[in-house]
């Protein structure tokens, strides 16, 4: 069995008009750096300060993208009595095995709390299940209906 660690297994996409409304949003926002660009390069005669404000959003577009995508490849995989952990971090692979003997306990922890490591949600009171071996970090997976049937022997 399959889970997604930040999102429903088997999560929808989103509808077409709405990717068009945001990259008209994201276009619209580059414009505004592209402007700034313009005046540093043409009234302050500063070059630096025209190709930080060009650098400026592609640095955090591209943060952005790789943090996304890394949240959407993240999952674990139970086999057995086997948990098969995999996460991205800056687009590379981490993957480790867990036994679900090595869970000693499992607690509900919000979004934003520095019980939860790594890339999470920490909006709209997103929760986590953070899974323990006698108090040291193993992982942690969304708080969901069908998460928790399958962890609920070990939260607290």
């Amino acid at each position: 069995m399959r889970l997604n660690t930040h999102s429903q297994t088997g999560s929808s996409k989103l509808p077409k008009p709405l990717i068009a409304l945001f990259l008209v949003g994201v276009g619209l926002m580059y414009f505004i750096f592209l402007l700034a660009a313009f005046a540093c390069f043409y009234y302050a005669n500063s070059l630096l300060g025209g190709i930080l404000m060009i650098a400026l959003p592609i640095v955090l577009t591209a943060w952005y993208c790789i943090t996304t995508r890394d949240i959407c490849k993240a999952y674990i995989e139970i086999n057995g009595n086997e948990i098969r952990v995999v996460d991205y971090y800056l687009g590379i692979k981490k993957e480790r095995m867990v036994l679900f003997s090595d869970i000693t306990s499992a607690e509900i922890a919000l979004g934003y709390s520095h019980r939860v490591k790594g890339y999470r949600f920490s909006t709209m009171g997103t929760r986590h299940i953070v899974l323990k071996k006698d108090n040291k970090y193993l992982f942690k997976i969304i708080y969901l209906p069908e998460t928790e049937n399958i962890f609920k022997d070990f939260l607290v």
